[in-house]
């Protein structure tokens, strides 16, 4: 299985669905999943971006509602750019399309160092105090 990053790169909570579920992506979060989700999630946070509007409603990309999933991408420029944002294909991948229990564990497992590096705590961990119980009169 391929495996590519998706990264959220707007300033807005993104929220991408697949298979009638929803994914919600912070500002600036990257995940690794396979290839086929992040190319979904991706074309999908481009036309949102494409489809932008100020408070007066002009679009923020000029004629950026013309340029929501084209058939040919590559021929548009503005879409590209912002796709490319939000989608790497993983250099490492392996294998072909078939699906494969190792390399679903390898793409999780990625995902983890991305969750590790972003997310350390930093200092020590909080003291746990245990609770004492005490018997009340009745």
């Amino acid at each position: 299985m391929k495996s590519a990053m998706f990264t959220n790169f707007s300033t807005e909570t993104f929220t991408g669905f697949w298979d009638g579920r929803g994914k919600e992506f912070k500002p600036g979060a990257s995940m690794y999943m396979p290839d086929y989700l992040a190319q979904h999630f991706a074309k999908h946070l481009t036309n949102r971006e494409l489809l932008r509007t100020d408070k007066n409603g002009n679009y923020i990309n000029r004629n950026g509602d013309k340029m929501t999933s084209p058939k040919f991408p590559e021929q548009v420029p503005m879409f590209m750019d912002l796709f490319n944002k939000a989608y790497k294909q993983d250099e490492e991948a392996i294998g072909s399309d078939s699906d494969n229990v190792e390399e679903s564990i390898e793409v999780l497992n990625k995902n983890k160092e991305v969750e590790e590096k972003v997310s350390k705590p930093k200092g020590r961990p909080k003291k746990v105090e245990e609770e004492e119980f005490a018997t009340k009169p009745v």
